[in-house]
């Protein structure tokens, strides 16, 4: 029954009624019992048919906007807790309170090193395999052996260095 019954949510008016549906918070569970059909078949439905997506995309779009003025108004009007809200939820760089421990910064940085570490190996191999020509890779490697000796080298006197100061 339901593989016919997509055809009659295609027409205008049953669209019309989707996105309403959608607009007044109605979940997809909801609407799939409305017409009478499985949440599955509703998803299946707006996979196949984009008019049905689009329908309830709008009503889900009108509701969200309608909520977001409304939370805008009351944050105009100097209520605190909207305030709050609208600022660490849109200019979340600046207000979020959410800390990161020290181990995750620790981590966080680490990363950080590690990709600027591996831009600057992969830009040192571009340079010098142009230089030395695409067919010289043995002697690629070799260069960046002896590089990474040397690094190694440089990152063992530091911590010794660190560890006796």
């Amino acid at each position: 029954m339901a593989k016919a019954l997509y055809k009659e949510w295609l027409k205008p008016q049953a669209l019309q009624r989707l996105e309403g549906w959608k607009r007044n918070g109605l979940t997809d569970e909801q609407i799939a019992n409305n017409i009478g059909i499985r949440r599955e078949t509703l998803w299946d439905w707006q996979r196949k048919y984009p008019n049905i997506a689009n329908a309830l995309k709008r009503g889900k779009e009108d509701v969200n906007f309608a909520v977001e003025n409304a939370l805008l108004r009351k944050a105009l009007s100097g209520n605190t807790t909207a305030m709050i809200f609208f600022l660490k939820n849109n200019w979340r760089d600046k207000y979020n309170d959410s800390q990161l421990s020290k181990e995750e910064r620790e981590l966080v940085l680490a990363n950080i090193r590690k990709a600027n570490a591996d831009a600057r190996i992969k830009e040192a191999k571009a340079i010098v395999a142009e230089r030395l020509g695409t067919e010289d890779n043995e002697q690629l490697d070799q260069v960046l052996n002896k590089l990474i000796e040397e690094a190694g080298k440089v990152g063992t006197d530091k911590s010794i260095n660190e560890e006796t100061d």
